[in-house]
């Protein structure tokens, strides 16, 4: 398997393009955090704002889990 293709980072939110199947459940879920390119997969979107639990959920719910969080989101 390859290493996860590097996206902008302004939300921590890296996105393994090989393994994106374009479910769009990211976009869907977290809009100000996920678009879908014109391939369907998905992209972090630029102007994208600091993490949200939204944004969490979006990495969670995520089929093939293409898109981890660095670093977590600590409760509190």
């Amino acid at each position: 398997m390859s290493a996860p293709v590097p996206t902008p980072e302004p939300a921590g939110f890296p996105i393994d393009l090989d393994r994106c199947i374009a479910s769009g459940i990211c976009a869907a879920t977290a809009p100000t955090h996920f678009t879908k390119a014109p391939d369907g997969r998905a992209r972090l979107r630029p102007d994208a704002p600091p993490p949200t639990p939204e944004a969490e959920d979006a990495a969670f719910l995520c089929p093939m889990e293409a898109i981890t969080r660095h670093p977590p989101i600590q409760p509190t």
